[in-house]
């Protein structure tokens, strides 16, 4: 345990709050290297760093936002936490629609599995799909804690790997930005939005939507914010750094993955056949790692967990998002998160609002009460 300012700081919960952040962030999407691809390197590096900066700072912001909320409400369920953000009218409709989005993302999750395991072993996806559906409804079953303490654990390592395969690749081949530019501009290249500066705003709002209960609910974990501030940012050094290797892989690479479902481990395999099945290994705990809180936000937002009525909700939920994997991963990509994005714009505004209302709070002595039913 550390002191930072007047708080104490326990080491160990930071690198637990910062490595389930990493965790929930990193995905299908990021460790494939698909997500990467429609929302960094196919704008070009210099347009990549800009959507890299939006993210980190408003990524930043806004988690820490939301952790500090389920700190101050310890709502240890998340159930609470978009009342608590939006008031009561505005928070209803988000805490049944936004689970929707959640069980969308988690269907995601499944075919970026499916594909990485027919892309690796050969098999059929539909095989990994289940794979993945059985081994998260175990996790989620355990419950919350557990949960943290499992992708706390995995975030970073997840980071670690794909930096080193991403420098790896960086080495061997060099960066040519000049073939980098002239692909994406003479090519029909998938994007999150025509704007790079969008791309920056939603994929930072996607993580609103799709972290608020999970990010409340781990917030409750913390002694007190400056666990929650130190653990965020933290866990945005080191997102930012493994996507900043894996954009700069990519564009060395731009011409060869660019129509590849799985882009990161074609390069992988392209460097050593064993450190493609090592980053393979690493892919599946990245989905992994996030498919197992969103199971958790979604089945916790229905019922209350370690119950028999949690294990069936959980049970549906793996089977529906297993059939629902069948549509192609990329497609999945570039469709469910930018309408993530959108919806998350809404509890931004929301963040905004709350934020002046601390600063004015501040400024006048007084604590600010959590949002009361009616308001």
């Amino acid at each position: 345990m550390i002191k930072i300012g007047k708080s104490e700081v326990r080491i160990s919960m930071v690198i637990k709050l910062a490595g389930a952040f990493c965790a929930f962030l990193i995905g299908a999407g990021f460790a494939t290297g698909q997500e990467i691809m429609q929302y960094f390197t196919n704008y070009g590096i210099g347009k990549a760093i800009g959507v890299m900066t939006i993210n980190a700072l408003l990524g930043a912001w806004t988690s820490a936002a939301v952790m500090n909320l389920g700190n101050e409400s310890k709502d240890v369920q998340g159930l609470e936490c978009y009342k608590n953000l939006c008031g009561k009218y505005v928070g209803t409709l988000l805490s049944w629609f936004v689970p929707l989005f959640m069980f969308l993302t988690l269907m995601t999750m499944m075919a970026g599995f499916g594909s990485t395991f027919n892309q690796v072993f050969g098999g059929p996806e539909w095989l990994g799909s289940l794979i993945l559906a059985v081994v998260v409804t175990l996790v989620v079953l355990l419950g919350l804690a557990s949960v943290i303490d499992t992708i706390g654990f995995i975030g970073p390592t997840i980071i670690v790997v794909t930096m080193v395969m991403a420098i790896g690749v960086i080495a061997k081949h060099g960066v040519d930005f000049a073939n980098w530019n002239h692909y994406i501009t003479t090519h029909d290249v998938l994007l999150a939005s025509s704007s790079w500066v969008m791309a920056g705003i939603l994929y930072a709002l996607w993580n609103i939507v799709m972290c608020l209960p999970f990010m409340s609910a781990m917030g409750s974990k913390a002694k007190n914010k400056t666990e929650v501030v130190t653990g965020v940012v933290l866990g945005n050094v080191l997102f930012a750094a493994g996507g900043l290797c894996l954009v700069l892989a990519e564009g060395s690479q731009i011409d060869l993955i660019a129509d590849i479902s799985v882009p990161a481990l074609a390069m992988a395999q392209s460097l050593s056949p064993i450190l493609g099945v090592i980053y393979a290994v690493v892919l599946a705990l990245a989905i992994f790692t996030t498919a197992v809180p969103l199971m958790w936000s979604v089945a916790a937002r229905l019922t209350k967990e370690k119950t028999m009525k949690f294990a069936i909700v959980c049970v549906i939920i793996a089977v529906l998002g297993f059939f629902g994997s069948y549509l192609p991963f990329e497609t999945l990509v570039n469709i469910v998160t930018p309408a993530v994005g959108y919806v998350g714009l809404i509890g931004w505004l929301f963040i905004i609002w709350r934020d002046i209302k601390l600063v004015k709070a501040a400024l006048e002595k007084r604590r600010l009460p959590m949002p009361k039913d009616g308001e």
